[in-house]
């Protein structure tokens, strides 16, 4: 049965883990024949990439940092959807430029309300729909269960937004009692599942775990490029480059492997945004071992994996990165922080998984370790991927290919419309 579908983002919809997984759904949804209808934030220039037929209600923000505030709210804006700050981002360093939700005024809180609940009620108003899917469990999802109360809404939690709802006490208020009233929520895994029945104190029979998926059409081995005997190992880091992702950790123990005779000889290549002051300067002083691609299309990143024998996500905080998944089905082997739900949904949802898993270390706030929790991951991270190295240079690696096909795109979306229904 053909059903018409509004998904709504405040971010960027082509942009980030968040943003990529929304976008593919829309496309799963298209494939499977329904009518859609887009709201997503974005600066005037960026351009959106939606199959025909998906209508867009754009909300622009300024990309300049030096107008936040500049302009004062007036009606022409709401109804025409600018706002005078950045892109709004789930997390507070995002590969764009952007505002912080904790340093929203109750003015831009203002602001932002009327903008995106002006371009909900037009897409309502224009599709109808009988879903509506909010991407992430945040202040925009709460307004538009606010304003549409008689909608069948849907969130789905990225993991970024229940950081938020720890950290911005300007907002928390505001935020939970919507997110409590929605018709359904749904988690990434079983982990963060219980985290928004905590938080949000919800019904359990209203949060279901639903996973991520990954778009097989793109991320495969079709001409990938083996590693030869006698070349540098091909490693790589694809995401924001910053110190919530564990990239100076990272760097710091590839330094240390770099000077270690017995290790083999490796490259590292970088792919993502930098809006890290720190890390920028960090940028500027690579050693000749790795290079820094800046953000690259999906289409590049695939390319890129296909080419890649180790691929390294250090992060400190994520919900379910979906390119530990790409780039298993590309086949590089994966290593990435033990964080929590992330090992446990791939085992049971990716056969044959060969994911190498490092401890979290200690942290002394959700995105942030101690020195001595650094330090410790430093050595862990170290001897982690000189052991996966090791064992590509004695042919134990790469190994079987992981069998992702249970966790397309297309079947994310099949289970979804059969929880909402």
């Amino acid at each position: 049965m053909c059903m018409k579908i509004l998904s709504i983002t405040a971010q960027k919809p082509h942009s980030t883990g968040s943003g990529t997984y929304m976008t593919e759904l829309v496309r799963a949804f298209d494939r499977m024949g329904h009518r859609q209808a887009v709201v997503c934030g974005i600066f005037p220039d960026d351009i959106v990439d939606f199959p025909e037929g998906v209508s867009c209600y754009p909300v622009f923000f300024s990309e300049k940092k030096a107008d936040l505030l500049a302009v004062p709210c007036k009606a022409a804006q709401a109804k025409f959807g600018t706002l005078p700050f950045p892109v709004v981002g789930m997390s507070d360093i995002m590969p764009y430029t952007s505002t912080r939700y904790r340093d929203l005024t109750s003015d831009m809180i203002s602001q932002f309300e009327d903008a995106f609940i002006d371009a909900a009620g037009r897409a309502i108003a224009d599709l109808d729909p009988d879903l509506i899917i909010c991407h992430h469990l945040f202040l925009l999802t709460a307004l538009v269960r606010k304003h549409f109360p008689e909608r069948k809404i849907a969130g789905i939690s990225h993991g970024t937004d229940l950081r938020q709802m720890i950290n911005c006490d300007n907002l928390r208020d505001l935020v939970k009692p919507y997110i409590k009233d929605l018709d359904a929520a749904l988690a990434l895994h079983e982990e963060q599942r219980t985290q928004i029945i905590e938080i949000f104190g919800m019904d359990e029979s209203r949060v279901s775990v639903i996973g991520s998926g990954y778009n097989n059409r793109l991320f495969n081995t079709e001409g990938r490029i083996e590693h030869e005997a006698g070349t540098p190992l091909r490693l790589a880091y694809a995401g924001k480059i910053s110190r919530p992702k564990g990239v100076p950790e990272m760097l710091a123990a590839l330094d240390r492997l770099a000077s270690d005779s017995d290790v083999p000889a490796f490259e590292l290549t970088m792919a993502g945004g930098c809006q890290d002051e720190f890390m920028k300067e960090k940028l500027n002083e690579l050693p000749p071992w790795a290079e820094w691609l800046g953000q690259i299309p999906q289409a590049a990143l695939a390319e890129l994996l296909r080419r890649t024998d180790i691929f390294i996500l250090p992060s400190y905080f994520e919900g379910l990165p979906l390119v530990l998944i790409e780039a298993m089905s590309a086949g590089a082997v994966p290593l990435s922080t033990d964080l929590p739900g992330i090992q446990k949904w791939i085992n049971a949802n990716v056969g044959n998984s060969n994911a190498v898993f490092v401890p979290v270390p200690q942290m002394k706030s959700i995105d942030e370790p101690t020195d001595s929790g650094r330090r410790a991951f430093i050595d862990d991270l170290t001897a982690a991927i000189r052991q996966t190295m090791y064992s590509f240079a004695e042919g134990k690696l790469p190994g079987p290919l992981p069998d992702t096909a249970a966790i397309t795109w297309d079947g994310l979306a099949a289970r979804l419309l059969k929880i909402c229904r």
